[in-house]
């Protein structure tokens, strides 16, 4: 279960940092309930897959000029200029997962359909496991 610790208060760390620390803790974690950690896995996910993605990508022209839906027109872009290679096609489906299975906009105070609360905490720390790999 996600826990507020030292890790999660330290001023000086990237955000990200923190952020990627807390999904690993939450890949030990048992399954059950856990938003909390659904969300920072969530989250997490979505992170790891920009970063690879624009890193691959290497146009920061490109890639600084989206404003909004980042990670659905990184895919696009990646998919655009990797789409037909062969060695890249466990990566587009790993990719489209996460555009699948994480959401762009995580609502934390509404009771609406969020596709996070359905699936189980073991989709999402396999997706982003996977996610880490990728290179």
């Amino acid at each position: 279960m996600f826990r507020s610790d030292e890790k999660s208060r330290d001023q000086d760390k990237p955000v990200v940092d923190t952020i990627h620390e807390l999904a690993k803790d939450c890949l030990t974690a048992g399954d059950g309930m856990n938003f909390e950690n659904k969300i920072v896995l969530s989250i997490a996910i979505r992170l790891a897959a920009d970063k690879f993605m624009v890193e691959q990508i290497a146009d920061p022209v490109l890639t600084n000029a989206i404003t909004d839906s980042q990670t659905t027109r990184l895919l696009d872009k990646y998919e655009e200029l990797f789409g037909s290679k062969r060695e890249t096609s466990l990566a587009r489906k790993i990719l489209r997962r996460v555009v699948l299975m994480t959401p762009e906009n995580i609502h934390l105070n509404s009771f609406m359909y969020e596709p996070i609360i359905d699936m189980s905490d073991g989709h999402l720390r396999k997706l982003y496991q996977e996610v880490k790999l990728l290179k």
